[in-house]
This record gives structure tokens, sequence and C-alpha cells, in this order.
């Protein structure tokens, strides 16, 4: 978008083009190069967006996992002390 306007102006005073489709197509080329432009950088922001929140996701599961694994340890450690207080008093 840098010195665009030099070369409307070059373009505008030559003579053999048509003054009317050279302002159209130069403001088409603004507008849709803007759109494109502002699609890309949201684009990007959004993936980077998404990236963080799958890590947090990621990470939760792990921690979640972890909880399980633990309660699951801590579970069977207390089967087994009472499958000995059991066969003690027998």
């Amino acid at each position: 978008m840098e010195n665009w306007q030099t070369v409307l102006f070059v373009t505008m005073r030559n003579n053999n083009v048509n003054k009317f489709v050279t302002c159209i197509i130069y403001i088409s080329w603004i507008f849709i190069g803007n759109f494109i432009l502002l699609n890309l950088f949201l684009a990007i922001l959004l993936d980077s967006f998404l990236e963080e929140n799958d890590d947090e996701r990621d990470e939760h599961q792990i921690a979640e996992h972890k909880k399980q694994k633990r309660l699951r340890a801590f579970e069977k450690k207390k089967r087994k002390d009472a499958n000995t207080v059991y066969m003690s008093t027998n």
C-alpha cells in the first residue's frame, strides 16, 4: 500500500487510458487487497488463539488422567489393606 498514489497519478495523466476504468481498477484493487490482507492477519491471530486453547485442554486432560490414576492407586491400596486386615483376623 505504499506509493500507490504516484502510480495512480501517472496512470491518470496518460491520455491513452480510460480514466473511469482506471479509477475502478485502482479502487477495487485497494479494497480487495486490504480485505485479503485483513483476513490473513485475522486468520493468523485466530489460529494462535486456538493453539493456546488446545494446549490448555491438553494440560487439563493430562492433569485429570493423573488424578484418576492416583485415585485408582489409592483404592487399590485401600482394598489391599482391607484384605490384609481380613486375613490377619482369620
